[in-house]
């Protein structure tokens, strides 16, 4: 991604608030990126990013992560609805026409598998980030998406900011960029489970 469009990854889902999430989210998300991606450091890696909210089921996110979560290929009516997914924020390893690296945020998501504990605002987890926008698309069929792989430093652990410390960091921000560990090809190898976990009306499945 080129410097001078770093700031419209950002704005899209800000400019697109008031829209519902419907097909022309996509069309306009794309018009508003002049279909720029993210920049080869923030794809196709392990990153260290920041949850957003307190998981819970999508449909109860607000309405700007729901259309972040839309564009990412996580629609009502489809099986990726009813799956554990985390609202997670990037911060760009590049920077803008007026800002530093790591001062833009890119707002994302990603499944979380049956072995990582329940997310909370603030945890610093490690992601499997696979690309810029429909990364969770068909993930129910195919495996393959964004992931968050676990959890490197819980926001509610009194070491939280010495945890940060040792994680890597873009400009002032720690707790960012990539972690430096395998990426494998398909993400089948790395054993995860994911199983739903709501129902369509948003109550949670007991196992």
């Amino acid at each position: 991604m080129i410097k001078t469009s770093a700031s419209l990854l950002v704005l899209s889902c800000l400019v697109l608030a008031g829209c519902g999430a419907t097909p022309a989210l996509h069309v306009g998300n794309a018009v508003f990126n002049m279909g720029q991606e993210l920049p080869d450091a923030m794809k196709d890696r392990n990153l260290a990013a920041v949850v957003a909210y307190d998981e819970d089921f999508v449909g109860r996110y607000d309405r700007i992560s729901k259309n972040v979560l839309y564009v990412n290929g996580v629609a009502e009516g489809t099986p990726e609805y009813l799956y554990r997914v985390a609202r997670i924020n990037l911060h760009h390893s590049e920077g803008g026409m007026f800002s530093k690296p790591g001062k833009l945020v890119f707002m994302t998501g990603a499944m979380i598998p049956d072995s990582v504990p329940a997310l909370k605002a603030g945890d610093v987890v490690e992601v499997r980030q696979t690309g810029t926008w429909r990364t969770m698309e068909g993930f129910s069929t195919s495996g393959e998406g964004n992931i968050v792989l676990r959890v490197l430093c819980p926001k509610q652990d009194p070491a939280y900011l010495q945890c940060l410390e040792k994680l890597p960091r873009i400009g002032d921000f720690l707790g960012q960029g990539p972690t430096g560990t395998v990426y494998p090809e398909h993400a089948s190898s790395l054993g995860l489970t994911f199983t739903p976990a709501y129902t369509v009306e948003g109550t949670r499945v007991s196992r």
